[in-house]
């Protein structure tokens, strides 16, 4: 059972117990109906049909009123984009930047880094670090890329260099406590994200899923890839994309990194090297959607369906995680009534970590391509990389999964992109990903097995806490 799930249940069943006993204490008190001089057993009352039958009643009404509280406490309502008549991603940018509590930042420039290379390049920074590294993610395993990692960033600690790591407990609940005291004995200020304890059983379920680094404020990355071996050290490795920045666009990811980081040791980091003034280091815009405030959908959430709304020619989409709620469903068939041609390309249910995922995404495949869409599943191995192309002249890079533990639990982030050159090459990446990928018709998914379509409608059950 999910945790969430496990946790709203436990609270109503301790909510029902405490009301049926201070149910039966009032009772107690009260005594036997007409034996006003005589204190009747506890016995007497407790087996007593009429006043159980008013306990049960009435710590139900309590239970109920209670999960109508959690209910209206943890969703988040949807929101449908007024988007004008000719409207594109160019021309919609800083209303889109706005609307995710962002702002297009100018001057950038950015690398895309394939697959393992990722983590070469993040340990060469490292390496020139002159103040500080910061380094948040989510799945930490041990292993190959792990004993990769791990020197480096003691060995930038160790140069008197301020190294900060965040990973989130779940993500990391395998690895080895030697590990972690090997980091914090060689000098990295190593912390947990929402341990689970007592005292953060109320936050447990939201998971830092953000993947980010920052190296002296100046340069900052965004990437899908975890510090395991799935990522590098073996042959069957998976597919992944991350982005490496330079320019003012990185004191967004600063300022995304510092949040959680402060949720957890208490102290804001308000020195001027965290933030240094940064001068431009090339010509594109970007901006950075991580914000997820209560009651309405989250910046990330926003940033994919605003960006699938003002598509117009083309949507080509990679997804580990594609759980789409009716909202999304449609939009992709709102674009294709428009002309735009959509491409989505997502793991098979046999190299997916998590099948389960992938089976409650083909309960949505006769909808999305009944519509007109293209699905491919990635065959040759886990494909992991965030990534939206639109129009080919706009994309995006970061941490978030379509489905709705990104949009409405997890901590997330996405870097938007507005660049032609940066579009194209995510394209091609695409492009020689779909050699290794099988498309999907809609007479395959008519013709699915009797229990193929039982466990993508159980699965699709459990869509909001996968």
């Amino acid at each position: 059972m999910p945790d969430a799930c496990l946790r709203d249940l436990l609270l109503v069943a301790g909510c029902w117990l405490l009301g049926y006993g201070a149910v039966n204490w009032c009772l107690r008190r009260e005594g036997t109906p007409g034996t006003s001089n005589q204190q009747p057993s506890s016995a007497t009352i407790l087996h007593s049909p009429e006043r159980l039958r008013f306990a049960l009643i009435l710590s139900i009404a309590v239970a109920v009123v209670l999960a109508l509280i959690l209910w209206s406490r943890t969703r988040r309502r949807n929101v449908h984009f007024d988007f004008p008549d000719g409207g594109d991603v160019s021309t919609l940018m800083h209303s889109i930047a706005a609307l995710t509590w962002g702002h297009v930042v100018e001057g950038n420039a950015v690398r895309i880094i394939q697959d393992e290379a990722f983590f070469e390049e993040l340990i060469g920074d490292m390496a020139s670090a002159a103040h500080h590294v910061h380094l948040e993610t989510f799945l930490w395993e041990d292993g190959f890329v792990s004993d990769m990692i791990v020197p480096a960033l003691i060995a930038a600690a160790q140069r008197g260099i301020e190294v900060r790591v965040l990973v989130d407990h779940r993500g990391a609940k395998t690895t080895s406590p030697a590990v972690w005291a090997r980091l914090t004995d060689g000098g990295v200020d190593f912390r947990v994200y929402h341990r689970a304890r007592l005292r953060e059983l109320g936050f447990y379920n939201n998971r830092d899923h953000r993947k980010i680094a920052v190296i002296d404020g100046c340069i900052g990355y965004t990437f899908g890839h975890g510090i395991a071996d799935m990522w590098g050290g073996r042959n069957d490795r998976w597919r992944d994309t991350a982005a490496r920045f330079e320019g003012p666009v990185v004191r967004e990811l600063q300022t995304a990194f510092l949040e959680n980081w402060t949720k957890v040791q208490r102290t804001a980091l308000a020195a001027p090297e965290y933030f240094p003034p940064l001068e431009p280091k090339g010509t594109i815009p970007m901006h950075v959607a991580w914000a997820a405030p209560p009651e309405t959908a989250s910046a990330v959430q926003r940033l994919y369906y605003m960006a699938i709304s003002a598509a117009r020619r083309e949507i080509i989409m990679q997804n580990p995680y594609f759980i789409p709620d009716s909202h999304a469903v449609q939009l992709y068939a709102d674009a294709v009534k428009r002309g735009v041609t959509v491409r989505l390309m997502l793991p098979t249910s046999g190299t997916s970590d998590f099948p389960i995922v992938q089976h409650a995404s083909h309960y949505y495949y006769g909808r999305l391509l009944a519509a007109g869409a293209v699905i491919h599943e990635y065959a040759r191995a886990g494909l992991h990389q965030k990534v939206l192309i639109v129009d080919r002249e706009w994309c995006t890079i970061g941490s978030t999964n379509f489905d709705p533990r990104s949009f409405r639990i997890n901590d997330e982030i996405s870097v938007a992109i507005y660049d032609r050159g940066v579009a194209e090459e995510l394209t091609r990446a695409f492009e020689e990903d779909a050699k290794h990928a099988e498309e999907w018709t809609l007479e395959r998914w008519n013709a699915r097995r009797f229990t193929h379509r039982v466990v993508d409608a159980m699965s699709r059950m459990l869509k909001r806490q996968l």
